[in-house]
């Protein structure tokens, strides 16, 4: 048994905690943060998010090895419970503000490897979280590309504000964030924001996650027609079952054909990438279902009719 300062903890009982024991991960509770502990190293999140513990278990190591660890005593902490900023592994320009998970660097060169950008090239970061991905293609896109980052969640948007003025002040390179979700209408909705990776539509995750907030809503179209974009050549699609609908916008796709990456989600018992392979399909789009390093959701490789 672990011990790390015990006075801190209480006793927890869960169902999840049934599949910690053998990945070797003893789980604690605080009175405001969990902790997944593995050996010396420990993983803290809040406890409002807990709905997230399964996916700590299942990926500890994805987690533990985005950022750099702060010492606890004789441990490694990785502390996401609080909006902080973090040391990013594989990222050195400067530190970046997360509003709690971090964006591992290493699922972003998987973008990168596939979409082949290029100086002056136009991307859509659709689900942009706190912005890293974002910044990591403005500087594949350089001076004259444009990076186009989309997020619903008030608390994310924030965060890539403050990532965005920074990464701004330190290379002079501006990242255009419009505040709404990807949807396939433009009427507005009701969204989740939890301050995490997985907001999204009420629609999709429920009324119980986090601040329930009406939102504007953007069909692809819509968000070309804002951003005043003339061309497309990637698109990057992390958007928590949103991806359902937004690639049935078939006026989108008269104009352009970008690359595209979607993390597929489960939806209904249902990986959400049938339906939306069928849409992009119509379009004659070929996917490619590609494992996500350190993840268990696969990413999708969409390449565009020649």
């Amino acid at each position: 048994m672990i011990e790390v300062m015990p006075q801190l903890y209480s006793n927890l009982s869960h169902p999840f905690l049934a599949s910690a024991p053998q990945k070797n991960i003893e789980v604690k509770i605080a009175a405001h943060y969990l902790d997944f502990i593995s050996g010396k190293r420990i993983v803290r999140i809040s406890l409002q998010h807990f709905h997230y513990s399964v996916d700590i278990i299942d990926s500890y190591k994805y987690y533990f090895n985005a950022v750099k660890p702060i010492k606890f005593g004789e441990f490694e902490l990785v502390d996401y419970s609080l909006p902080k900023y973090h040391e990013v592994i594989g990222f050195d320009l400067m530190p970046v503000f997360f509003p709690s998970l971090s964006e591992p660097v290493v699922t972003t060169r998987q973008y990168l490897d596939f979409a082949d950008l290029k100086p002056g090239s136009n991307v859509l970061d659709l689900g942009a979280y706190a912005g890293l991905t974002s910044i990591l293609f403005k500087e594949s896109v350089g001076k004259f590309g444009t990076v186009v980052a989309v997020d619903a969640d008030e608390k994310n948007v924030m965060a890539s504000q403050k990532n965005f003025e920074l990464y701004r002040k330190l290379t002079g390179n501006g990242i255009d964030l419009i505040y709404g979700a990807a949807w396939n209408h433009c009427n507005g909705l009701t969204f989740s924001s939890e301050g995490n990776m997985g907001s999204s539509a009420t629609a999709v995750v429920g009324s119980s996650r986090g601040d329930v907030i009406s939102v504007k809503s953007f069909t692809l179209s819509k968000i070309i027609e804002v951003s005043g974009l003339k061309s497309v050549d990637f698109l990057k699609c992390d958007i928590e079952r949103a991806e359902l609908v937004v690639f049935e916008d078939a006026n989108f796709f008269e104009k352009f054909k970008p690359k595209i990456v979607i993390e597929a989600h489960i939806a209904g018992g249902k990986e959400t990438s049938e339906k939306f392979t069928k849409d992009l399909e119509k379009y004659g789009y070929q996917c490619k279902r590609v494992n996500q390093t350190g993840v268990g959701l696969p990413l999708s490789f969409c390449t565009p009719p020649e």
